[in-house]
């Protein structure tokens, strides 16, 4: 309204519009002046706004210590571009060679630009081992798999698995176990000996021989002279070996289990404690550590309580998997609250929910699976599985600003990346069931990241759903146009969210389907104080304090984190919000599961409870744990303030050349991608202490 000396003059409406958006615009760039010169601002255009391919410090720590290769001739750890290179040029020469395929440069070009600008990621197995050992191994390549414990031959084919670097669901429950050979009600020392090959294949060879034998009511004795000594560096698979130690102990391990079950077949607790052992072993030597999930009957108390008391102290292999019930069908209420009650009292989210009836019923929507198996699951819950399949991951990132079409084109390119991948089933050593299983049904794992850093994505509607239908409609159309060319069958389910804990730091990402841990906020990672990477990021700035609880041998970094403005936060997303949302993606998206776990406050429980046995029969793939907001010194993730954030980047903003991590190593001193197994559906467990 403008007014003159003497009386009011009321002007046209379109004009009052037309002067407050006028204003508001005025002061809208005010503000943005204000913020664009701040302090602040400055910070998040060098992070959000970089190139693409420009990775922050922690993300260059990610990929150095978990993704980089040894180079030999160069007697230096891979660069980016190099890693990407790699994995592109075995790819162009494997489906070459098996497929006669010949790579088109053009499709090149785009699936090598959208890995290395960290917009989609392919298994991050096959990128970790391209090359010699994926030719040798194509076990290597795949993220997942699972088998019932129903064969002797099961335990050491989990063990040669493992040793490739695979996830590895396996079933304990009853009906499985039972088809096992009863234990001898004598077993006796015997002449025998057992030479140990120094390789995958040698260890699993000998413990097959060992479970053989023991069966047969002998325990034999090992030649171990073979294997390589502790430290010994491994050419193929990159990293060092373990020495032979840790056979022994497994060895030690399973000879006791078979004593105390003469006369009887062996419990499901003892066959997932044989497992868990397994596990255990399979520490180092060039390969992540074992990702393990158990699945045990519903009214297997031995199994509910495995994690009770101070199980860490007499059975400290159990750590090595998480376990999950398996509902066939829906239970008696009074059924399902003991299990959830002993859920919520574990603090651990254990043990979780496996729902296989929910399985078949997704399976049946994608009309291109057969029902009639008992479906299992791989670690973290996210792909529905056969006895004996295998299953390869890729990953689409999603970013705060992606259009439409910009996910469209990064699904297309993860889905291709997937077919490739699915064309790895040259399996040694195995049963021909796993070449069977994975060839028929050439599952693929095509899944997205980030999802609440992205409004769109992150917010539930008519127009997200119609979307997300869209994207697996085009993600199967995909599958199938490439898999005509490659000569292989059309995937028989395609899409999924896995947790993306590692691969979401790389790219710097929300994981998966989860918000991120705060608005700013320090991540914290241990090294040993031998490690390389640990004296050249020390000697370079990196803000590091000794480890409290190994003060003499590990050292803790300090990563200060900043999260897109558009993202959503753990604080705000309630535990029924998460579930809602999950539910939306599972129905839309998913021919898998999304693989989540809720963080649920102390006065939320009452309602997830109910609202888990509501929606039952589609739940799958899905994890508990108490929200936890106390923090502690050295924690993993510690919230801070703007001003803490502003104040830590002023003080400790390191900034590393790390072309010169070469100065401080002169062999190959790589780990690989050393993960401990996912902790309900937590897959971030960076250390390299």
């Amino acid at each position: 309204m403008i007014k003159n000396e003497s009386t009011e003059v009321k002007l046209p409406d379109y004009l009052y519009d037309f002067e407050l958006l006028k204003q508001t615009r005025l002061l809208q760039i005010s503000l943005e002046q204000k913020e664009a010169a701040s302090p602040l601002a400055s910070f998040r255009r060098a992070k959000f706004l970089k190139k693409n391919n420009d990775l922050d410090e922690y993300q260059k720590f990610i990929y150095a210590s978990r993704y980089s290769r040894w180079n030999e001739k160069e007697q230096r750890r891979e660069f980016w571009g190099e890693t990407v290179k790699r994995y592109l040029d075995f790819f162009e020469t494997h489906l070459k060679k098996k497929n006669n395929y010949t790579l088109p440069a053009r499709l090149r070009k785009q699936l090598e630009k959208a890995i290395s600008n960290l917009e989609i990621m392919p298994s991050m197995r096959c990128l970790m081992t391209a090359g010699e050992a994926l030719k040798r191994d194509n076990v290597a390549g795949y993220n997942c798999s699972f088998l019932n414990i129903d064969n002797p031959k099961s335990f050491d084919e989990a063990m040669y698995i493992l040793m490739c670097g695979t996830g590895v669901g396996f079933s304990v429950e009853k009906k499985f176990v039972e088809k096992l050979p009863k234990v001898p009600d004598e077993i006796v020392e015997s002449s025998e000996i057992i030479l140990v090959d120094d390789s995958k294949i040698g260890w699993a060879t000998a413990f097959r021989k060992l479970i053989s034998l023991l069966y047969a009511g002998r325990i034999p004795r090992w030649d171990v002279t073979q294997i390589r000594p502790k430290g010994s560096p491994l050419k193929t698979m990159g990293g060092r070996a373990s020495g032979p130690e840790p056979l022994v102990e497994l060895m030690e391990f399973a000879i006791k289990i078979f004593n105390e079950s003469k006369g009887q077949k062996l419990s499901c607790l003892q066959c997932h404690d044989i497992m868990c052992k397994i596990g255990e072993i399979v520490i180092v030597g060039g390969v992540r550590r074992s990702a393990l999930i158990s699945l045990s009957d519903i009214d297997d108390t031995e199994l509910r309580t495995a994690k009770n008391s101070s199980w860490w102290e007499e059975n400290p292999q159990r750590a090595l998997a998480n376990n999950s019930a398996c509902y066939d069908k829906k239970p008696e209420l009074e059924t399902f609250m003991d299990e959830w009650l002993s859920l919520i009292k574990s603090r651990s989210g254990e043990r979780g929910i496996f729902n296989r009836e929910a399985s078949k019923l997704q399976v049946l929507r994608t009309n291109r699976r057969d029902p009639n198996f008992d479906f299992g699951t791989n670690p973290c819950s996210e792909i529905i599985l056969r006895s004996e399949e295998f299953c390869n991951l890729t990953e689409c990132v999603l970013r705060s600003d992606d259009t439409l079409d910009d996910v469209k084109r990064k699904v297309r390119l993860a889905t291709i990346l997937g077919t490739f991948q699915a064309t790895l089933t040259d399996f040694r050593y195995l049963r021909k069931n796993w070449r069977h299983n994975t060839e028929e049904e050439a599952l693929l794992g095509v899944s997205l990241t980030g999802i609440f850093d992205n409004k769109f994505f992150a917010t539930p509607s008519e127009d997200l759903k119609n979307e997300l239908n869209d994207l697996k409609k085009l993600a199967i159309k995909t599958n199938l146009n490439f898999a005509k060319k490659l000569s292989i069958n059309q995937a028989a389910a395609i899409t999924c969210i896995k947790p993306s804990g590692t691969v979401s730091q790389l790219v710097d990402s929300g994981s998966g389907i989860h918000p991120r841990y705060g608005r700013y906020y320090l991540r914290t990672v241990r090294i040993s104080k031998n490690d390389p990477i640990c004296k050249f990021m020390t000697e370079n700035g990196v803000y590091n304090e000794d480890d409290v609880m190994k003060p003499e041998n590990t050292s803790v970094f300090y990563f200060p984190q900043m999260s897109p403005n558009s993202s959503m936060t753990r604080k705000e997303l309630t535990a029924m919000e998460h579930l809602e949302i999950w539910k939306l993606y599972n129905t839309h998206w998913c021919e898998h599961k999304p693989s989540v776990t809720i963080n649920v406050k102390e006065k939320e429980w009452i309602d997830v409870q109910k609202w888990i046995w509501d929606n039952f029969d589609a739940c799958s793939g899905v994890s508990f744990l108490p929200y936890d907001d106390t923090s502690y010194k050295q924690a993993p993730y510690q919230e801070m303030s703007e001003e803490e954030y502003l104040d830590w980047m002023e003080r400790h903003n390191a900034k590393l050349n790390w072309e010169k991590l070469s100065n401080y190593e002169k062999e190959d001193r790589t780990q690989s991608s050393q993960t401990l197994a996912c902790s309900s559906g937590s897959c971030e467990v960076v250390d390299l202490d």
